[in-house]
C-alpha cells in the first residue's frame, strides 16, 4: 500500500499582490478626499467674499443715496474698503450708461452656468436703448450708480461683482444751483 502523503498546508496571510492593490485604491481614495476638501475650501472662500463684497457694495450704495460722496462722483470714483477692515476689497463707481471694462473672461461661461435673468435684463436693457437712439435726450429724475466690489481671487473663481441702483439725482450730484437759488430762504412774519 502506498502511503498517502498529506498535502502540504496553505499558510494563512495575504500575498503581496493583494497588498499592493489595497494600498492603491486606499491611496486614490484618500487623494479624492483631500482634493474635495481643497475644493469645498476654495468654494467657502470664494462664498465668504462674494458675501462680503455685496454686503460692502450694498452699504457704500446706500452711502452714495444719502449725499455723502457727492463731489467724488463727479470725476469718477475709485477706493478701497481698508477703514471698514478689508484692505483686499476695492471698488470703483460708475454713473449713467458707462459700463466697466472687462478685466478678466467670466469664468462661469465654461462651466455651464447660465443666469437667465441676467440675458433677459441684458435684452431688455438693449431694446431700451435702441428705443431711445430714436428720441430726444429727456432728463430724467434718476441716475444709474454702479459699483463693482473687487476681491481676492481665489483659485477659478471669478473676483469681481457689480451692484447696480437707480438714485434722484439730486441725492447723487446735489441739488441743481439754478433750483437752490430760486428756493425761498425764509417767510415774512
Amino acid at each position: 500500500m502506498s502511503a498517502l502523503r498529506p498535502l502540504p498546508r496553505r499558510r494563512g496571510g495575504f500575498t503581496l499582490v493583494e497588498i499592493a492593490v489595497t494600498l492603491l485604491i486606499i491611496s486614490i481614495g484618500l487623494t479624492l478626499c483631500v482634493e474635495s476638501l481643497f475644493t469645498a475650501k476654495h468654494q467657502a472662500a470664494h462664498t465668504r467674499n462674494l458675501k462680503l463684497a455685496r454686503e460692502l457694495g450694498t452699504m457704500t450704495l446706500g452711502q452714495i443715496e444719502s449725499g455723502m460722496y457727492q463731489e467724488e462722483l463727479q470725476s469718477g470714483w475709485s477706493g478701497s474698503y481698508a477703514q471698514e477692515g478689508y484692505p483686499d476689497f476695492y471698488f470703483d463707481v460708475l454713473l449713467g450708461d458707462d459700463m466697466f471694462e472687462e478685466q478678466e473672461v467670466d469664468v462661469y461661461d465654461d462651466s455651464g452656468f447660465h443666469d437667465t435673468f441676467a440675458d433677459r435684463r441684458e435684452r431688455q436693457e438693449e431694446a431700451r436703448r435702441e428705443a431711445d437712439e430714436d428720441e430726444e435726450e429727456v432728463e430724467e429724475p434718476f441716475e444709474r450708480v454702479k459699483l463693482r466690489v473687487t476681491f481676492p481671487k481665489t483659485k477659478q473663481f471669478k473676483n469681481q461683482l457689480v451692484l447696480e441702483s437707480w438714485m434722484p439725482w439730486e441725492q447723487v450730484y446735489g441739488p441743481d444751483e439754478d433750483e437752490s437759488g430760486s428756493t425761498p430762504s425764509g417767510s415774512a412774519r
